[in-house]
C-alpha cells in the first residue's frame, strides 16, 4: 500500500494537498517531498491545480494521477522557486498554449514544457530565495495540518450532538 493523490485533492486556490488514499500502486505519477504536482488536463490546468508536496513521510514515494505533471528541483534550484515558476502567470499561459487533443479532454505535452525559457537566476540569489521561502512554506504546510484537524474535530463534534438529542 502507498500514498495515492487524486486530481480532486489538489486545490484551485491553495498550496496544500487536502486529503489522501492508501492503495497499491497501479500506475500513475510518482513524487516525493518537494515535489511539485501541476494539473496537465483541462479544465483543471486553467484553474490553477498546482501543489507543493510537503506532507508525506521522509523519503516516501507516492503516487497519483496520471493527469499531473511533476515538477523537481534539479541542479541546486530551490523546489520552493519550482512551485512558484508552476503558479507564474507567463508559465502558465504557456502550458495552456501547448495544449493537444479533443474539446474538453485537451492535454498539456510535457516536453513542450521543457522548452520554456527560465529567467537566468545566480546562486547567491536562489539560496536566498529559498532561506526566505522555506519557513513561509512550512507555516502553510502547519496551518494546513491544523485546518484538517481542526476540520476532523468539528465533524465528530457535529456527529456527537447529532446522537445526544435522540
Amino acid at each position: 500500500m502507498s500514498t495515492y493523490i487524486e486530481m480532486t485533492n489538489l486545490s484551485e486556490t491553495s498550496m496544500c494537498i487536502n486529503g489522501k488514499a492508501e492503495r497499491e500502486y497501479q500506475g500513475g505519477a510518482k513524487f516525493q517531498n518537494g515535489d511539485t504536482l501541476l494539473a496537465r488536463i483541462t479544465p483543471c490546468l486553467e484553474n490553477g491545480k498546482t501543489a507543493f508536496v510537503n506532507t508525506l513521510k521522509t523519503n516516501e514515494v507516492a503516487a497519483g494521477s496520471t493527469e499531473f505533471i511533476v515538477m523537481r528541483a534539479k541542479n541546486n534550484v530551490s523546489s520552493y522557486w519550482v512551485y512558484c515558476l508552476a503558479k507564474d502567470e507567463d508559465f502558465r499561459n504557456y502550458a495552456i498554449s501547448s495544449m493537444i487533443g479533443s474539446s474538453g479532454r485537451q492535454r498539456v505535452h510535457e516536453k513542450y514544457l521543457e522548452d520554456y525559457k527560465l529567467p537566468s537566476i545566480s546562486m547567491e540569489k536562489m539560496e536566498k530565495f529559498d532561506f526566505v521561502a522555506k519557513p513561509i512554506f512550512e507555516t502553510i504546510r502547519l496551518k494546513s495540518l491544523e485546518n484538517q484537524k481542526l476540520s476532523e474535530l468539528k465533524d465528530l463534534l457535529l456527529s456527537k450532538l447529532a446522537t445526544v438529542g435522540e
